[in-house]
């Protein structure tokens, strides 16, 4: 399984050739995310594109969600702890989105570095 930011999905719902490329090119491998982005992705959908709750679920009911759970939540405390003490703080749903990767041991893939600095976490870049 590989786990996927907000970012991916919305550039895959864009026709980003490089999301596209990659989702294609791992077409094999479970595709999930954390239910911290799919709410992002369903909240944007319904402000933006004025789409009800059960459009905006359907239009990513492809990705597996993942949940925020206890090991999640642990790991994510560590990822914050850790952070802070370099003084390299990200936004709190993108630490809890690492958490869920980390502690799943799964690799998160991205379309920024914001990621980037979190030790111990597999980040996979979509773009080049």
């Amino acid at each position: 399984m590989k786990l996927v930011d907000s970012s991916f999905l919305v550039d895959y719902a864009r026709g980003d050739a490089a999301a596209i490329a990659y989702l294609t090119a791992h077409d094999a491998e479970e595709i999930g995310a954390s239910i911290i982005v799919l709410s992002e992705l369903y909240r944007g959908l319904m402000i933006t594109q004025d789409m009800t709750q059960a459009e905006a679920m359907s239009k990513y009911e492809w990705v597996e969600p993942v949940a925020f759970c206890n090991a999640s939540a642990a790991e994510a405390a560590a990822i914050y702890v850790e952070l802070r003490a370099e003084g390299e703080l990200i936004n709190k749903s993108d630490i809890y989105i690492a958490g869920t990767a980390r502690a799943l041991g799964v690799p998160l893939v991205v379309g920024d570095d914001d990621f980037h600095a979190i030790e111990g976490l597999d980040v996979e870049t979509y773009r080049t």
